[in-house]
């Protein structure tokens, strides 16, 4: 097999990667996604790693020390069971699925869904906020409005538009923001972001009822229960608590970029001295900016469920530096690395 091309191909490389599980005594649907997850995230034969470790080995031990906490589970090695037959690789190439104009990344659609089904998807982490949120979306915008606000180091005129609309399909992107929709959707019946429900079905099944048709009711309805699940209130026009949405996904985007920035950019020497204070003082404001793009974007995507859920403009102006609230990138800036 290949990179999968279509949602049907996806539906049929994740099915036949459980039969392999499956096939290696691997009978427990929960065990079988959390190996799923592994492929792309917190082993050191995911993905992940493989792209993290090429940059900062000590930040990629960091990041999967971090999703076995925020998932709650170190999972099996699925490589014994899959062999030579290439489903790793072909499942590794097939994280960012494109069907036409619909997107997902599989990567988030399952570490979100394995998420769910522990005690971490509503244990709330210091890092801003539920093992659940900091998977999905939180970890992509938090991470984001991080970026963003390190890059106003340099350039305090850089637009939050780069969080979302990016070259590398980082943070915010339509993939990403279709990655966590779907993982708060799969399986998940009346209840967005609750415990998964498989019944007798596979992993497989579940993602093929949400993927497949284009007009199935999990992938018509996801904007609306998505954007419930994070603290909105949807009406026929969108979301109508804007603004104290905003304010409320603001203060968690702020305590993640934090994380972010000092777990990321601090242990390999990238951010030290005066540009960790200045990153610092930016990221309450880029956080927002994040925010205010984020339920604008949901907002949107309400309303027309048959479209893509992306960001688009206006995107709002830079906002000025504020104060540092993170004693831990004080502490950077004042050792200077």
């Amino acid at each position: 097999m290949t990179k999968a091309g279509s949602f049907a191909a996806a539906v049929a490389l994740v099915a036949k990667a459980e039969a392999l599980l499956t096939k290696a005594g691997r009978t427990d649907v929960q065990e079988r996604l959390a190996m799923l997850r592994g492929v792309f995230y917190g082993t050191t034969w995911s993905l992940d790693y493989e792209v993290e470790s090429r940059r900062s080995v000590p930040g990629a031990v960091i990041r999967n020390a971090g999703f076995v906490t925020y998932t709650g589970h170190s999972p099996a090695d699925p490589r014994p069971a899959f062999g030579k037959t290439g489903v790793l690789k072909d499942l590794k190439d097939s994280q960012s699925l494109r069907d036409g104009t619909r997107s997902v990344d599989l990567g988030h659609l399952l570490i979100g869904l394995e998420t769910r089904a522990g005690r971490t998807r509503t244990l709330v982490f210091p890092e801003g906020g539920t093992g659940l949120e900091v998977v999905t979306w939180l970890g992509d915008l938090g991470g984001g409005a991080a970026n963003l606000a390190r890059r106003r180091v340099k350039d305090p005129t850089a637009s939050v538009q780069h969080v979302f609309d990016n070259p590398t399909s980082d943070y915010g992107v339509t993939d990403n923001l279709e990655g966590d929709a779907a993982a708060y959707l799969v399986a998940a019946g009346a209840t967005p972001g609750g415990v998964p429900v498989f019944g007798s079905g596979t992993v497989g099944d579940a993602l093929k009822a949400y993927l497949l048709p284009a007009t199935s009711p999990g992938w018509t309805k996801r904007a609306v229960g998505f954007a419930t699940a994070v603290g909105a209130t949807v009406g026929p026009a969108g979301i109508t608590n804007s603004t104290a949405l905003v304010t409320a996904l603001t203060n968690k985007l702020t305590d993640f970029g934090y994380w972010y920035a000092t777990t990321r950019w601090v242990p390999t020497g990238e951010l030290v001295g005066g540009a960790a204070e200045q990153t610092c003082r930016n990221m309450e404001g880029a956080a927002r900016e994040v925010a205010t793009v984020f339920v604008a974007t949901l907002s949107r995507a309400v309303t027309a469920p048959h479209r893509p859920i992306k960001a688009a403009a206006p995107f709002p102006p830079p906002s000025r530096a504020g104060s540092c609230g993170s004693t831990l990138l004080k502490l950077a800036a004042l050792a200077g690395g």
